[in-house]
């Protein structure tokens, strides 16, 4: 059963989307970076500014999690 969770990634202005690793942003948001704690999120951002030089926003995402059983034949 799948189970729906909150969690926060953060966007340039430009639409990208941080990563933590260079160069630092990607376009796609499957690949952003999600944080699910506050103080993980405000670190984040302050790396983020200091490492571009540019602000970012933080943008609240919904996901799916799912257990997938193993199939044994």
């Amino acid at each position: 059963m799948s189970k729906q969770r909150t969690g926060h990634v953060l966007k340039f202005e430009d639409g990208r989307y941080y990563v933590e690793e260079q160069p630092y942003y990607t376009a796609k948001l499957d690949e952003a970076k999600i944080y699910n704690k506050y103080f993980d999120l405000m670190e984040a951002q302050a790396a983020a500014l200091r490492l571009t030089g540019s602000p970012v926003s933080m943008v609240a995402v919904s996901f799916r999690i799912c257990d997938i059983a193993e199939v044994v034949n």
